[in-house]
């Protein structure tokens, strides 16, 4: 027989939106949706978000808040009650320990005008505040996108000239921005006021901007309502930062423990550290009997929640969680999630290189949902018609797609220029040769299309493997100066050998090759390079799902290159023979894409065609002899299935650290105009978005913040991750960029040059 449920509780969960409850004699009451945002520092409150995700199921999160001032029980009340919303919501969601003043940044997203804390609380008979009859409140608005708004002393010495301040009294609401306080704060400001005003005085009041300009006798009346002081006596913002400092948390090395009582009593032990895999958490058969806890430091605890736990597991696990803290010596405000088995969140499964979803996974469309379902069914026709596919086959066509998939503006028919760095410098690459790349050059392309009446560009710059550092450096900084010249809407793209976007594959049609070592002055033909020996025979890989992407790329001259899952093309010395090798797990496409690639590296010559196992010696003997290769590739090292994630970054002067901020449940508006943004599809590639008021030093180091955060951030996805860095510019925002934001709006940022705070 199911656990009752408290009444309090009825119906929650059932629509999107967010419901919040105060712990009020052991007993959860709900809180009207008009005091969202407000908690009383001696309570403690239960918070159930409810999202609707594009399937039309629903995704649920309940945070457990502590007020600094609540009481032991009330504590463990909201525990024991939040353990019970998740029981009655079939044991689906997240549970988060939320603590007064380090609350997380998903939480924080929840409540737009930012988290105001007051004082008092059930226990202590706190009185309901009278606005008509109540001394002027100073509030400073902290944090510029995870909004804090702490009463202050109403004095000029709570002040400062960096942040925003709201001065509360029974007439009029004052909102006094710091002359060196950011555009988005001063937004931020007026909703914490506009909050303030609609839940303490019933929207009656008006409120007053405060600004740098505003007339003195404006400025008067406010320090007059404050009591005294002036301009000159508030203090100069602090030297370092200190929002940044105030939101900032660091990673340890990441440590996955077991708990388990299978010995009869409790034991914590090691299991693995990042890179970790997602079968550790699982028996032989698959099932998770255990308890986990991920420890990844200061970003957080997991306790992990296996599907066949006792009961008594599972209502213990966030004990253990506290327990396990107590036991590092971890502060008391440490983030806790307690997470299920089945319904693992991005946050958790981001700390995972290897992750099975599942052996039967959705078309490969369904995953990739920024591009329109019919331009990738030109991709990959029979990912359109096909049954759900195994996760070998998902993996093999993803594998041949090319990566990025996410950003395919057209169909590759644009204006294409194409330049290789020569002595660190541009120069064309005769026409006749274009696809032709080699490993140890570096290059750029600009590639141009019409969407409507409109020119668009893109710039990639294609990175050998064997390319020089200072090739691939002075790559990047050739893009930068094409972009400039094109008055910055150019869309740069970071390509690395290996692993080219599905859009710059379709703009050679199927003759993309890339050549072992670096280009040969005089260049003319493929059997004409710096290293072509025409006594040596050459091997290439070849790739592709259909003629728009095929593409082959030269491999070391050994057996060991082989792969039974691919086709394959020997090319012999002059006067030699061509053989194109077909293994035994080649589909039928890739036999069709060997003949292409065979009439282009083998020109004046027919490939003779051999099955894996029917190989006459002569082609042992061009290969170098015999040897071990890639037969039977069974196991399909899955990366986890992450959603898309918004995170501000920022390099802070004077040091040249990247710090990064996560933004939940992000939408149009988060993106910052001052600042550069990062959007990782949870895919592989990273969207670089750089606002028009972001400073010129931040978008010198668009490129370096890429490469940090990449470093940072996607090395738990294991080593064969390469990520695809996109560089736009607001305003000119491709559409695989703003599918991620359901809600677009072209004339976003030009309807809000003005705000209307009345």
């Amino acid at each position: 027989m199911p656990p009752a449920v408290d009444p309090a509780f009825v119906g929650a969960g059932s629509k999107p939106g967010t419901e919040i409850w105060r712990i009020e004699n052991f007993h959860p009451v709900r809180i009207p949706g008009t005091d969202h945002g407000k908690f009383h520092m001696g309570d403690s409150y239960i918070i159930l978000n409810t999202k609707q995700l594009r399937s039309g199921a629903f995704e649920w999160n309940i945070h457990f808040w502590i007020g600094k001032d609540t009481s032991q029980d009330e504590k463990g009340t909201a525990a024991i009650k939040a353990v019970e919303l998740d029981d009655m919501l079939g044991g689906a969601p997240v549970q988060h320990r939320e603590c007064q003043e380090y609350e997380s940044p998903l939480f924080c997203s929840l409540f737009k005008g930012g988290i105001r804390y007051v004082p008092g609380g059930v226990k202590s008979g706190f009185k309901h505040y009278d606005p008509t009859d109540a001394p002027p409140r100073l509030f400073q608005v902290k944090g510029k996108r995870n909004v804090r708004v702490r009463e202050v002393e109403v004095s000029v010495r709570s002040m400062n000239k960096g942040d925003c301040f709201i001065l509360d009294t029974p007439t009029l609401i004052w909102v006094y921005v710091g002359r060196y306080s950011k555009r988005v704060e001063r937004l931020k400001a007026i909703q914490a006021a506009n909050q303030i005003r609609d839940q303490d005085h019933g929207g009656r009041l008006k409120i007053q901007m405060i600004e740098p300009n505003s007339p003195q006798d404006q400025v008067d009346a406010f320090f007059k309502a404050l009591g005294g002081g002036s301009r000159a006596e508030m203090a100069d913002p602090p030297k370092e930062d200190d929002d940044s400092l105030f939101e900032k948390t660091t990673e340890s090395v990441v440590t996955l423990y077991r708990v388990s009582d299978s010995s009869g009593a409790i034991k914590v032990e090691v299991v693995g550290v990042k890179p970790l895999k997602g079968a550790m958490l699982h028996s032989q058969d698959g099932v998770g009997q255990d308890c986990f806890i991920l420890d990844a430091g200061k970003s957080g605890i997991f306790a992990w929640i296996g599907k066949q736990c006792t009961q008594q597991e599972k209502l213990q696990a966030m004990t253990h969680a506290e327990k396990f803290l107590v036991d590092k010596g971890y502060p008391a405000w440490t983030k806790i999630q307690r997470v299920v088995d089945g319904g693992e969140p991005t946050a958790f499964k981001q700390y995972f290189s290897v992750w099975r979803e599942s052996d039967i996974v959705a078309p490969v469309y369904d995953k990739v949902y920024t591009l329109d379902r019919q331009k990738l069914a030109n991709e990959a026709p029979k990912a359109r018609s096909a049954p759900p596919m195994t996760r070998q086959e998902r993996a093999k066509l993803l594998k041949n797609l090319g990566t990025a998939l996410g950003f395919c503006p057209d169909d590759g028919t644009g204006q294409v220029e194409l330049w290789r760095v020569e002595n660190f410098e541009l120069a064309p690459v005769p026409r006749e040769t274009y696809g032709i790349f080699f490993g140890g050059d570096s290059y750029v392309l600009q590639y141009t299309y019409k969407e409507g009446n409109r020119e668009k560009y893109i710039i990639y710059y294609w990175q050998g493997t064997h390319s020089t550092q200072d090739e691939k450096s002075a790559s990047a900084l050739h893009a930068i100066r094409l972009d400039e010249k094109l008055l910055g809407r150019a869309v740069q793209v970071r390509v690395t050998q290996g692993h080219e976007p599905a859009h710059f594959l379709r703009i050679f049609k199927g003759r993309m090759i890339v050549f072992l070592g670096g280009h040969a002055s005089g260049f003319k033909n493929v059997r004409e390079n710096d290293t072509y020996d025409p006594s040596k025979a050459r091997l290439f890989h070849v790739r592709g799902t259909c003629e728009e992407d095929t593409r082959a790329v030269q491999v070391e001259l050994a057996a060991a290159s082989l792969d039974s899952d691919d086709v394959f093309i020997l090319d012999g010395p002059k006067q030699g023979v061509t053989y194109m090798w077909i293994g035994k797990h080649a589909s039928e496409d890739e036999k069709r894409m060997g003949d292409k690639v065979d009439k282009v590296v083998s020109p004046d010559r027919t490939a003779q065609k051999v099955k894996e196992g029917s190989e006459p010696d002569e082609f042992w003997r061009l290969l170098g002899g015999k040897g071990d290769y890639t037969r039977d590739n069974e196991e399909v090292a899955d990366t986890p299935a992450l959603s898309a994630r918004l995170f501000h970054c920022s390099i802070v002067p004077p040091s040249t650290k990247l710090e990064v901020d996560e933004v939940f449940n992000f939408e149009q508006e988060d993106l910052n105009e001052d600042d550069v943004m990062v959007l990782d599809t949870g895919d592989d590639e990273i969207f670089i978005w750089i606002g028009k008021g972001a400073s010129l030093e931040e978008k010198k180091h668009s490129n370096k913040m890429a490469d940090d955060y990449i470093k940072e951030n996607h090395m738990s996805r294991g080593a064969n991750c390469v990520t695809i860095s996109i560089v736009v510019k607001q305003g000119d925002e491709p559409d695989s960029f703003k599918a991620f934001y359901p809600s677009w709006d072209d004339n976003y940022w030009k309807n809000i040059q003005d705000v209307n705070y009345n």
